[in-house]
């Protein structure tokens, strides 16, 4: 997820105890009630089973899902507090891991506070991303058992002093020969997160198929992680982008052909939906091509006066045109008809929720999309 930017106090708790009380509350009277008020107190039982009665149904059904959206720096603040009422979880993406276990980078902790004051979930995402994805930092961390055990302990340290309420891996251009040593450190990791009352969150491509030597994503098991990791978040992005041919970044029908598979290996209450809030521009002429913000989009069809397509196939808006150089150009993006579609799957399969990549990229439109498809209402 990184290479896409470089191209363009404590956590909360379950309060059982809380819960406990409120229990107390409904179904315990104290032994010296009167008779008038025995009546009284049955009577509001009475009302209460009629109304659960009713009412229950109301309550069965699934609850709105999880929104989660990526922080990946201080651009990402005015849309962060603009569009709060739309988020629910926040990784920050904020810290890299080094070859020995050291982590470097620093929590945002007004955003942090922010979050929290919110009722949000707040991960830490920890990448292996130096100047560009690291496999051979992976590789290394992976296949030592005291160098694993550091990283641990730093990944502990920093969700415990930073107020997070877990971590979020992600570790991309994992070479397929370290599948095995990358689900047995999750399954370590977990356990430390577990122990201390943190979850973990772990970035994986997004596959249609499981191929252990494919050289993107053979490294990464869906059933081992999805067994240790509290939620997988599927980077269901990228299908097409400028450093290959052009084509939908997200396409409708490839995103669902991925959910199923991840559903195969996975609960469906493991599973966040990615979803971009970005498209690319390829020069068709003179490649490569960029990236280029959801936010971006209209000033651009404004400016070159172009035409915007759909992609039937894909649900996937598309657009030519050629720039002043001459150079001609494809534009292939996001706009609220492809994002609500895709958040609906996020409903039709029963997922966890959906993530976002990233705050920053995207304007009020693309919540509204986002919150159409998934159903959530009162915003």
């Amino acid at each position: 997820m990184e290479a896409i930017l470089h191209e363009l106090q404590g956590p909360a708790r379950p309060a059982k105890e809380n819960a406990a009380k409120l229990k107390a509350g409904f179904y315990s009277a104290p032994l010296e009630t009167s008779m008038s008020d025995r009546k009284l107190l049955w009577t509001a039982r009475l009302l209460l089973t009629l109304f659960v009665a009713v009412a229950g149904p109301a309550f069965s059904q699934n609850p709105p899902k999880a929104v989660m959206a990526y922080y990946e720096n201080s651009a990402s603040d005015r849309t962060l507090r603009l569009y709060a009422s739309y988020l629910n979880q926040i990784p920050t993406d904020s810290f890299a891991i080094e070859r020995k276990g050291n982590i470097r980078g620093a929590a945002p902790a007004e955003v942090l506070a922010f979050a929290r004051s919110r009722g949000m979930q707040t991960f830490a995402t920890v990448s292996n991303y130096l100047s560009g994805y690291r496999s051979g930092i992976a590789h290394t961390i992976l296949n030592d058992p005291a160098i694993r055990a550091t990283a641990i302990r730093n990944m502990l340290a920093v969700v415990q002093t930073n107020g997070y309420s877990g971590i979020n891996i992600d570790f991309e251009a994992i070479l397929p020969k370290d599948r095995t040593a990358f689900s047995g450190f999750i399954g370590e990791v977990a356990l430390a997160m577990r122990a201390a009352g943190y979850l973990t969150v772990v970035s994986v491509p997004a596959k249609v198929r499981d191929n252990p030597h494919d050289s993107w994503s053979g490294a990464f098991d869906y059933t081992a992680l999805g067994r240790d990791a509290d939620l997988l978040q599927l980077m269901t992005y990228d299908e097409h982008a400028v450093w290959g041919s052009p084509g939908p970044v997200a396409g409708l029908d490839w995103v669902e052909r991925c959910v199923r598979y991840a559903l195969s290996a996975v609960p469906a209450s493991k599973i966040s939906m990615g979803m971009p809030a970005y498209g690319y521009d390829w020069n068709l002429t003179k490649k490569p091509g960029r990236p280029i913000f959801w936010k971006q989009i209209p000033a651009l069809v404004k400016r070159v006066g172009a035409v915007p397509l759909w992609d039937a196939t894909s649900s996937s808006p598309y657009f030519f045109y050629t720039a002043g150089d001459g150079a001609s150009h494809v534009v292939w993006y996001e706009n609220p008809e492809s994002i609500s579609l895709k958040s609906r799957l996020a409903v039709t399969y029963d997922l966890e929720g959906v993530s976002v990549f990233a705050l920053g990229f995207e304007n009020r439109k693309f919540w509204e999309a986002v919150s159409a498809g998934l159903g959530n209402a009162g915003h």
